[in-house]
């Protein structure tokens, strides 16, 4: 297709195309002309009416032509001159350019995203990072100062340099290599989502986020079921349904669907079927009504398919077989509309002599209010409830006769509401889309480890509740748990004190106890509602509509002092984003478990709600109208749409299903055993082939996260590196964070006793620690999620507990070799000269090697493991180089091997009875007594496993109790 260079209003002609790059939606959309007739009205881009008539910048062109919608005449309201399209393309009118558009705008949200949050990308919380590198630096100070307190009045020392030790021990503590290891920690994880998840990441920052996510939001059409739509059937009006007496189970309801290809339709039935629909081809067809490829609502090829009828042209409708019926001619179309919940066209049949007929579709209890009240039949809620309940969609279907053509310009002059007045109810159409296979498995799993589970949808309120319930989003039904829907009260109380009394929650259950009970709602009332779900004895449910009226009822005090009234303000979206009503929203959207009947402004503000009641929020949508709520949410998941491939993968899933059940049974595998095994393996390759070729759109544009798979099992994975990441992090702080605090000590203490260290003990320290670091990065999440909950902050009590107790263990145990090593130094040794060349002596070789085995310490003692993420065991690398370095440190401080010893610039270590000076206090005499007792290279080794097991006693302590 062609790209749309601009925001553009078709005046004249019909359009197909494909806004996958906007909204995500995988179906090609239909726009016609603007409608110029009826009353005047105000072009408003995001109204769903008029944006059925504007083509936006950046999709997809599929076909154009300057035949009207109408298929009859042309919309000659337009009131200048319109130059004829040179090639027969559509006629339009540019709106906005550049950064203007939609797309520019989405553009621009990216841009200023990756912008504002470039120099946290790889950070958990900026200010906890602050704060934390501030209390290093308090540390520093204070030792620094004592430094330049003992040197500065050392006649020896060079000022000079000891202004520049003192700087050296200030910046040691601001780890330069902080940035790059938090960068390569998320590097990591953005390629292990893509190696072993296939989800892809565009801002890294919110993978952190997703480790403490609480709340997970979910579309329903396409995210938790399938977008491919079931015909169940047909429920005409001349049948009852007695719900009164619930011997059968509903069996006597499902018995009185017809399908149309298998039982006979009436005509005025058939008519609607076929007649109100959006479907267009995507070429025209050949001579002869060849195949042609038709794009459209999946809903309503699911009916197309069944009635025995094919689409033809853009307005023409006519039976698979020659003598299958009459062909229909659609004469105009009045859109689908969000707000409205239906749609009517305007059509004429095969010899009918130019007779018209209004055919309208759309939410039963929406198109209830224009049918003539004669034709609604008594049992007209009781079975639209019931196919609900199931949840199933249930659309009602009305049509009558208006004239012949002659007058269809005076029907369009007199617009919509006159045209779907005094309609004749003629059947429901049922209709089922199928849950994704894992949908339920993942829900249970995230509800067992403490997240909120929510569903978001434009559904009905009846079949979102009992799709929630198949998922466990919901319990299921008998249960002591009494699901309320929030509604407003008939008799429309006022508004008293700013607390919200004019809705109540009414029971909804297939049980009629229930359904009657009822309890009182008020926004005081809220922490009893709550309380009442905690101790699992009630869930809650809300409509979008409800949404609108609270946010209007809650602003309209504000609006009215200021002397405006509720029209003036702009649009529901600034009701439900205004501060006030988004207090209350944020006290209210904890409580509810499905939102129903939500427009996508309503999705974004419910996330907004939960965003600003301090939650972490996780949004998954396929797309289609979830854009909005994706880019609000701190984690939005965008993942791929695709109906056909669902099918044909859950097909062979089933089909192997089956095969495993036969063989626990015992079955032997026979020839067409093997065949139908090696038939449905073909099926999933083929379905995963069809699956990478599917293109990323839409939502993958706005949403930080793009799965290339079909199933809610990329947000259990994004959560799980998460954790993993998160953990990662705070790891590394710590780590960080000890071995500052170690080396300013060893900087500033042992610097009074001239300890230098030497370039080849730097550099094989340094590369240890490099790789030790890289190690810990590489470790991968678990693959079951865990109740408990990583800290979200290095500023918390267990984390600086840990600091502070491992740094304390780690500052004795070199206090302690510091002091055992003095007596076997002769003080006016060349190499304790301050600012000398270093050379080798017992006193540096020793606080080197504690030193070593501190810094290997932390990262062994603050590896975390489960439940977030691989045990230290299970990370071979890590484990093994750790393993390493121990076995190294062990060598060097026995002496096994005198080369390594040599290599590390260590000295000889001493025998006991070679003391230059004698121990001048207690300590240092207890000290050197062990060492007669044990030998020196004995007595080091014992203090390096003295440290290790402290510093693992500390972090367990701080684990337990904080």
């Amino acid at each position: 297709g062609v790209s749309v260079p601009a925001d553009m209003v078709m005046l004249e002609g019909a359009a197909v195309c494909d806004e996958a790059l906007l909204t995500g939606e995988s179906v090609p959309q239909l726009k016609q002309a603007l409608d110029t007739t009826g009353k005047e009205q105000r072009l408003d881009m995001q109204d769903t009416l008029h944006k059925e008539s504007i083509l936006f910048a950046g999709t997809k062109l599929l076909v154009a032509n300057n035949h009207s919608n109408d298929g009859v005449d042309q919309n000659s309201n337009i009131s200048f001159q319109k130059p004829n399209p040179p090639d027969g393309g559509a006629t339009g009118m540019v709106l906005r350019t550049s950064f203007e558009t939609v797309q520019g705008n989405l553009l621009r949200t990216m841009a200023y995203s990756a912008l504002g949050s470039g120099s946290s990308n790889n950070s958990i919380h900026t200010w906890d990072t602050f704060i934390f590198i501030l209390m290093l630096i308090c540390c520093a100070v204070l030792a620094a100062a004592m430094v330049l307190e003992a040197g500065w009045n050392d006649e020896r020392r060079n000022r000079f340099r000891l202004v520049l030790h003192v700087i050296i021990i200030v910046t040691s503590v601001v780890p330069p290599e902080l940035p790059m290891e938090l960068s390569l920690a998320v590097t990591n994880s953005v390629a292990a989502l893509v190696r072993t998840c296939r989800v892809y990441c565009s801002e890294l920052n919110r993978i952190p986020w997703a480790g403490e996510v609480n709340v997970c939001c979910f579309d329903k059409t396409g995210t938790l079921t399938s977008d491919e739509m079931r015909m169940r059937g047909l429920r005409l009006p001349s049948e009852t349904l007695n719900l009164g007496a619930e011997d059968d189970g509903g069996k006597a309801e499902e018995k009185r669907l017809l399908m149309p290809d298998e039982d006979d339709i009436p005509r005025d039935t058939l008519r609607v079927m076929i007649g109100c629909h959006s479907l267009t081809p995507t070429s025209n067809p050949p001579k002869g009504y060849g195949e042609i490829r038709v794009v459209g609502d999946p809903l309503e090829q699911a009916v197309l398919k069944t009635s025995g009828y094919r689409l033809v042209g853009n307005s023409l409708v006519a039976p698979v077989e020659e003598d299958g019926g009459k062909a229909l001619t659609i004469l105009h179309r009045f859109a689908f509309s969000s707000k409205l919940k239906r749609m009517t066209t305007l059509v004429t049949e095969e010899g009918a002599n130019g007779k018209i007929w209004a055919l309208s579709k759309g939410a039963p209890e929406t198109l209830k209010s224009k049918m003539l009240p004669d034709s609604i039949p008594k049992d007209y809620d009781s079975i639209a409830h019931h196919h609900m309940w199931l949840g199933r969609r249930v659309l009602a279907m009305a049509a009558r006769p208006l004239g012949t053509v002659s007058s269809l310009q005076a029907y369009k002059d007199k617009g919509r509401d006159h045209v779907e007045a005094k309609l004749h109810f003629v059947g429901f159409l049922i209709l089922d889309c199928p849950l994704k296979p894992d949908s339920k498995s993942i829900i249970a799993e995230l509800n067992q480890t403490g997240h909120d589970s929510v569903m978001i949808t434009g559904d009905a309120i009846l079949t979102a509740v009992e799709v929630a319930r198949q998922v466990a989003i919901l319990p299921p039904s008998p249960s002591s748990e009494t699901v309320y829907r929030i509604q407003q009260k008939s008799d429309g109380a006022a508004l008293e004190n700013n607390v919200v009394t004019e809705f109540e929650c009414i029971g909804l259950s297939s049980s009629i106890e229930q359904r009657r009970s009822s309890l009182p709602f008020s926004r005081a009332g809220i922490a009893k509602l709550a309380e009442l779900r905690r101790t699992k004895r009630a869930r809650f449910c809300v409509d979008g509509d409800t949404l609108i009226c609270m946010a209007k009822t809650i602003t309209s005090s504000s609006v009215k002092r200021r002397g405006l009234s509720t029209a003036d303000t702009e649009d529901e979206k600034s009701f439900l984003l205004q501060p006030k009503t988004l207090k209350f929203l944020s006290e209210l959207a904890p409580l509810i478990s499905v939102f129903a009947r939500h427009a996508p402004h309503q999705k974004e503000a419910i996330v907004a709600a939960f965003n600003h009641g301090g939650h972490r929020t996780l949004m998954v949508g396929d797309g289609t109208n979830d854009v909005g709520a994706l880019k609000r949410a701190h984690v939005g998941i965008s993942i791929i749409s695709a109906p056909g491939v669902e099918a044909k993968h859950r097909d062979a899933s089933n089909a192997l299903t089956k095969m495993k059940k036969k063989s626990k049974k015992g079955a032997k595998a026979g020839k067409k055993t093997k065949r139908v095994f090696e038939q449905a393996l073909q099926q999933l390759r083929e379905a995963q082939e069809e699956l990478d070729e599917v293109e990323l759109g839409d939502a993958s544009v706005a949403a930080p996260f793009t799965s290339r798979a079909v199933s809610i099992k990329c947000a259990k994975d994004v959560i799980q590196q998460g954790r993993c990441t998160l953990v990662t992090m705070l790891q590394i702080y710590k780590i960080l964070g000890i071995n500052c605090l170690v080396n300013a000590m060893v900087l500033s203490n042992l610097f009074l006793h001239g300890v230098k260290q030497g370039d080849q003990q730097l550099t094989v320290l340094g590369l240890a620690v490099a790789a030790l670091f890289y190690f810990v990065t590489r470790a991968e999440p678990l693959p079951v999620l865990s109740e408990e909950r990583p800290p979200s902050s290095v500023l918390c009590a267990q984390a600086l507990i840990s600091i502070a107790l491992q740094f304390g263990v780690h500052v004795t145990t070199i206090a302690l070799a510091t002091q055992a090593s003095l007596v076997f130094v002769d003080p006016y040794d060349m190499s304790l000269v301050p600012d000398g060349p270093f050379n080798p002596n017992v006193l540096n070789s020793c606080t080197f090697m504690l030193t070593c085995i501190a810094t290997i310490n932390t990262f062994a003692v603050n590896y975390r493991g489960r439940p977030f993420m691989q045990e230290l065991r299970e990370n071979k690398l890590m484990y093994r180089s750790l393993q390493v370095c121990y076995a190294v440190l062990a060598i060097c401080a026995l002496e096994v091997f005198p080369p390594l010893n040599d290599l590390m610039q260590l000295t000889a270590l001493p025998n006991v009875h070679d003391r230059v000076v004698e121990p001048t206090g207690p300590l240092s005499s207890l000290l050197i007594h062990v060492a007669e007792q044990i030998g020196f290279p004995f007595f080091l080794f014992w203090l390096m496993v003295l440290d290790t097991f402290l510093a693992f006693l500390a972090e367990r302590i701080a684990r337990r109790f904080f």
